[in-house]
């Protein structure tokens, strides 16, 4: 059958390294900040919460509609009908964004760039869903690593389409072409994916873990209980990495989506918008962009070696709440700028890698489709989807994003607390488990 065609277990570092690819070809939520300052300027608005609206948006399709529809897929059928759902969502994303040159008046495209949103956020949301469900089953000795390589690809996005998008907008203005780039791109990249990707049987699964670990003598390799959906629900792990998750994601796109409008803030007087937006922000996108890829690989390595998320989560809350403030203190220097957004994207950017990989580790890989998708579809994707919009809404009632950035700081003390609580819980389960 179709759905069984795909790369086998002899060449399964074929998934990770595909899903870097794949993920780097079609990620866009990093860099759709770099348009809204395009997007206000076009339609001569004043106010930005309309513009950032867009990735509530794309966070509701990309981290709850899609991980849930895929989850509840993938784990029965395998990847290839997500992937081709996602193909017809990215397109019909796309060509709807476009849309908006339409007319000039702001409030007749703004439905055209809110669905649009959504239906690139749900294609990306059904390939995410997917990759991080079938990569943990083909490697469960190492999950977070492997999941690093897709998280990774998601922040190479920036590296590569940064200077692009500001390539093609300064030289042929702010247009359809831009959309349309991305789409192909996206929809060539899925459509190889879909023949390619199968996912192994939990027999397999099983297998490949407990052969790897016989033949490494890892005894510390942790063969969790195989919870199912309904056993994680009631368990209180659960419910302390949801918190875990909704807080940090709440932080984490408050800051990143706003992000080019608070580079602009700290420098419009220093060195004028235009020359802020159209040379500094792609800049520090691209750069930003590999600090995420590093931090992609370098979190789920960690979370690996350490043996599982709550010694690692903490680290990366607290750490990067520091770096939040740190960089709104300095944003009226490029330098400084450049230089702590690059440690903060190398935090932020290796937390959807522990995200994905810590599911795996507390409740195990025979139900993760589910467990995973639903869990971050109503902890990270509703942290997604309200972040970016409470931080504009904050720049214009205020005038600034200072206190956007306090309730951004706040919020990761939050998850990274729920963190420590979770280690606490872990740490008094496990001397029962000797005692017993």
């Amino acid at each position: 059958m179709f759905f069984d065609v795909g790369v086998e277990e002899n060449k399964r570092w074929f998934y990770p390294i595909s899903a870097f690819l794949i993920s780097a070809g079609i990620s866009v939520m990093q860099i759709w900040t770099i348009f809204y300052p395009y997007v206000q300027d076009h339609f001569n608005l004043e106010t930005v919460t309309t513009v950032v609206l867009a990735s509530t948006f794309t966070g509701i399709g990309g981290m709850v509609f899609g991980p849930i529809i895929a989850g509840l897929i993938v784990d029965k059928y395998g990847p290839k009908i997500p992937f081709i759902l996602a193909i017809l969502f990215v397109a019909l994303g796309y060509y709807t964004v476009s849309e908006i040159f339409s007319s000039d008046i702001w409030a007749s495209v703004l439905s055209f760039w809110f669905a649009g949103s959504f239906f690139i956020g749900l294609g990306q949301g059904l390939y995410a869903g997917t990759y991080a469900t079938v990569v943990a089953k083909w490697f469960p000795e190492k999950p977070g690593t492997v999941t690093g390589f897709g998280v990774a690809g998601v922040f190479t996005a920036p590296i590569i389409y940064s200077p692009i998008v500001a390539f093609m907008i300064r030289s042929h203005g702010f247009n359809k072409s831009v959309f349309f780039l991305l789409a192909g791109i996206a929809i060539v990249i899925l459509m190889v994916a879909t023949v390619t990707w199968k996912s192994p049987s939990h027999d397999q699964t099983s297998k490949i873990l407990k052969n790897k670990t016989f033949k490494k003598e890892k005894t510390e390799v942790r063969v969790s209980r195989e919870f199912t959906f309904k056993e994680a629900f009631k368990d209180v792990q659960f419910w302390v990495l949801f918190v875990c998750f909704i807080c940090s994601s709440f932080a984490f796109m408050l800051f990143v989506q706003n992000s080019s409008l608070i580079i602009i803030e700290g420098l419009e007087n220093s060195m004028g918008i235009e020359y802020a937006r159209g040379v500094i922000v792609p800049l520090f996108l691209t750069i930003a962009g590999v600090g995420g890829l590093i931090g992609g690989f370098a979190w789920g390595f960690v979370i690996d070696k350490l043996g599982g998320p709550w010694k690692t989560l903490p680290v990366i809350y607290f750490s990067t709440g520091i770096l939040i403030i740190l960089f709104y203190i300095s944003y009226h220097s490029v330098v400084l700028i450049i230089i702590i957004g690059f440690l903060l994207y190398l935090g932020l950017n290796g937390e959807p890698t522990a995200h994905y990989a810590s599911v795996s580790y507390v409740f195990g890989r025979k139900y993760l489709g589910k467990i995973m998708t639903v869990l971050q579809a109503f902890s990270v994707g509703l942290g997604i989807a309200v972040g970016p919009f409470v931080g504009a809404y904050i720049k214009d009632i205020t005038g600034g994003y200072f206190w956007a950035i306090i309730l951004a700081v706040v919020f990761r003390i939050a998850a990274g607390i729920s963190a420590l609580i979770g280690l606490k819980i872990s740490k008094r389960r496990e001397r029962l488990e000797i005692s017993n």
